[in-house]
C-alpha cells in the first residue's frame, strides 16, 4: 500500500488520504475503534490530514515523516499530544483505531471531581451565569406544571407511607408550582431548594429521594435558566 517517490536519492512517500480506499481505511478504523464516526470530521490536503472528534476536540494527525514514513500525533482529552512515526499505512490505520478507542474511553470516564462540582451548584443555585430573575412565560410554566406532575407521582410511588405525609408534601409541591406563575425564575429556583431542604427538616422525605428531585427538576427545567447543561443525570 506505499507508494514513494525518489527525489534527491531519497525516497518520499505520496499522501495516501486523496485517494478514496485509503480514507475509508480510516473511516473503518475510526469505527473499528467504537467511535462514532458521524461525530468526527475529516479535512486533508496535500501534506496532512486531521481526524477530529467534534464534541471532544481531540483529534488525530498524520502528515509526512523525515523520510519514508508518516509522523502520526494523537490528541488525547487532557493528555499530552503522543507522536510516532509509521513506516507503512497499516501502521497508520491501527494507531487511528487506537486513538478512537482512547477517545471513547476519554468521552465514557465521568470527571467525578466536575460533577461534585455541579451538583454543588445545583443545590446551591450558583449555577446561575448571571442575575437574570425574569417571569416565567405560559409555555415555561406548562413544563414547570409538568416536571411538578412528574415529581408527585416518584414521590407518591416510592416515599410516601400515609395519607397525611402525602397531604402535607403535595401542598408544598402544589406551593412550588403556583409560585412559578408570580416570581422570577432566580426567586423560584432558590424557593425550590427552600422547600426541599424543609421536607427533609420536617422529616417528611429522607435526604436521597430530595436529591434525587432536586437533581432530576434541574435536569428538566434547567434550560429555563441561563445555566450550563446539567452534568448529573435524573435519578428516576
Amino acid at each position: 500500500m506505499r507508494r514513494a517517490v525518489r527525489r534527491c536519492g531519497v525516497a518520499k512517500l505520496v499522501p495516501m488520504w486523496p485517494v478514496k480506499e485509503f480514507r475509508n481505511t480510516i473511516f473503518n478504523a475510526v469505527v473499528a475503534g467504537e467511535l462514532d464516526a458521524r461525530e468526527c470530521t475529516f479535512d486533508y490536503d496535500d501534506a496532512k490530514a486531521r481526524i477530529t472528534h467534534v464534541p471532544s476536540g481531540s483529534s488525530f494527525l498524520i502528515e509526512h515523516g523525515q523520510t519514508s514514513s508518516y509522523l502520526t500525533t494523537a490528541f488525547v482529552g487532557d493528555l499530552s499530544p503522543f507522536q510516532l512515526e509509521a513506516a507503512i499505512w497499516p501502521t497508520v490505520e491501527e494507531r487511528v483505531e487506537r486513538w478512537a478507542r482512547d477517545v471513547k474511553r476519554d468521552v465514557d470516564t465521568p470527571d467525578l471531581w466536575a460533577e461534585v462540582q455541579a451538583e454543588r451548584e445545583i443545590f446551591t443555585g450558583d449555577s446561575f451565569v448571571d442575575d437574570d430573575n425574569s417571569s416565567f412565560s405560559q409555555d415555561e410554566q406548562a413544563e414547570i406544571v409538568e416536571q411538578v406532575r412528574v415529581i408527585k407521582v416518584f414521590v407518591q410511588t416510592s416515599h410516601v407511607h400515609d395519607d397525611a405525609q402525602w397531604r402535607s408534601i403535595e401542598a408544598k409541591l402544589d406551593y412550588i408550582q403556583e409560585a412559578a406563575g408570580r416570581i422570577g425564575r432566580k426567586d423560584w429556583w432558590l424557593l425550590v431548594l427552600g422547600v426541599m431542604f424543609e421536607l427533609i427538616a420536617t422529616g417528611l422525605l429522607p435526604p436521597n429521594a430530595v436529591r434525587d428531585i432536586i437533581t432530576a427538576a434541574f435536569h428538566a427545567l434547567g434550560h429555563l435558566f441561563k445555566m450550563p447543561p446539567p452534568m448529573l443525570p435524573p435519578s428516576f
